[in-house]
């Protein structure tokens, strides 16, 4: 473009300051544009770590609060069956969480109710961190009025130490005794539980329950079909078990019998096959006792003593005879697991018509026929 000055042609000047101007504009836009860049890019990264440090103070429409919920699962599958009956056989828990230092964190209890099928979890209210837990949880007796043990410790136990469980025993002239059915008991302890610090909904374990009750049914049979009264023999398992430490080991106790709660008179009719027409009845009496934890290292003596003439007709180790049975139901088992997982036991003895043992019949303990040792005590 050119100037016309007095019919002279010359080059248009621009102006410095204007050239300037649009330089500085353009600069200060780039400018510009990079640090709000710069801001939205601190901005994300302080809201994201704001997030992930302190969760709680981030709420999120479709999620609510992020903060942590805990739960504990219990188990009880060590039973004869390979099995969780956990819902099925456990009624009420009490669940005591401990610091490392041995400081009561929390002590919670729930009563189960819920399907057979469903798995069980406890919630529990406590900080992030590594804790020591101990369960004692019960079940139902169908007996009208049973005993239970009695867990030491009281609301807030001081330390772990403090949850013993103890049985009341009765005493008359001296002997000390148990004759009611023993409300079931279960028991675990678990080191080191750790509970993340995390957030959302959060269930660690799980922890398995052992049963530390028993039931034995005590049948006798009279082979030649004499009517038994349940006065005619008294029974009593005699042990020294009644006391029990949080780790579910054996405490001092005195020796003390536990007696049946319930003894009847049965009678059952067969026939004969059927090349004959007679049909014979099968008489005995069937005593019903309950006992606590039975450990492998102890020796229990189950006694039946015949009233008439004050004998015992009946005294053996009674945990030798259980173990005989151990290998019939084809599982790797020590002694003490075997005994931990079997909590219902049957045993059948044969009566002579004097009312002695009939040695020679053997002895059926859960189906399975035993032939007694040689060195059984009569």
């Amino acid at each position: 473009m050119t100037e016309t000055d007095h019919g002279t042609t010359r080059p248009a000047r621009h102006s410095a300051g204007n050239i300037y101007s649009k330089q500085i504009k353009s600069k200060y836009k780039a400018m510009n544009l990079f640090c709000s860049r710069r801001l939205l890019h601190s901005a994300v990264i302080a809201l994201a770590a704001a997030a992930t440090a302190s969760c709680d103070g981030v709420i999120y429409d479709d999620q609510g609060d992020c903060s942590v919920s805990y739960s504990v699962g219990l188990t009880y599958t060590t039973n004869i069956k390979f099995a969780d009956a956990f819902p099925a056989e456990v009624s009420h828990v009490n669940m005591y969480v401990f610091t490392k230092q041995g400081a009561l964190a929390g002590t919670f209890s729930a009563d189960v109710d819920q399907p057979a099928a469903t798995a069980y979890t406890l919630p529990v209210n406590v900080a992030p961190g590594t804790y020591d837990i101990v369960v004692w949880a019960t079940g139902t007796s169908p007996a009208a009025n049973p005993t239970a043990f009695e867990i030491g410790g009281g609301a807030s136990p001081a330390s772990p130490s403090a949850l013993t469980a103890s049985l009341p025993l009765q005493q008359v002239d001296g002997a000390m005794y148990v004759d009611r059915d023993i409300t079931p008991l279960y028991h675990a302890y678990a080191a080191d539980v750790v509970f993340p610090d995390t957030y959302g909904d959060v269930t660690v374990g799980p922890i398995d329950l052992t049963k530390d009750t028993n039931r034995f049914s005590i049948l006798l049979q009279n082979i030649d079909g004499t009517t038994m009264m349940p006065s005619d023999f008294t029974f009593e398992i005699i042990d020294d078990n009644a006391n029990l430490s949080y780790l579910n080991t054996l405490l001092p106790s005195p020796q003390f019998a536990y007696r049946p709660w319930a003894v009847i008179s049965t009678s059952a009719s067969f026939d004969e096959p059927q090349t004959s027409r007679t049909q014979n009845t099968v008489n005995g009496l069937l005593a019903e006792i309950s006992t606590g934890r039975l450990f492998a290292a102890s020796s229990p003596v189950l006694v039946v003593h015949r009233n008439t003439d004050n004998e015992d007709i009946i005294r053996i180790n009674l945990l030798k005879y259980l173990l005989m049975v151990k290998g019939e139901y084809n599982r790797p088992m020590t002694d003490q697991e075997y005994l931990d997982r079997n909590d219902l036991y049957t045993l059948m003895f044969f009566i002579s018509p004097d009312k002695s043992w009939y040695i020679a019949g053997g002895v059926y303990i859960n189906g399975w026929r035993v032939v007694p040792p040689q060195d059984t005590e009569l």
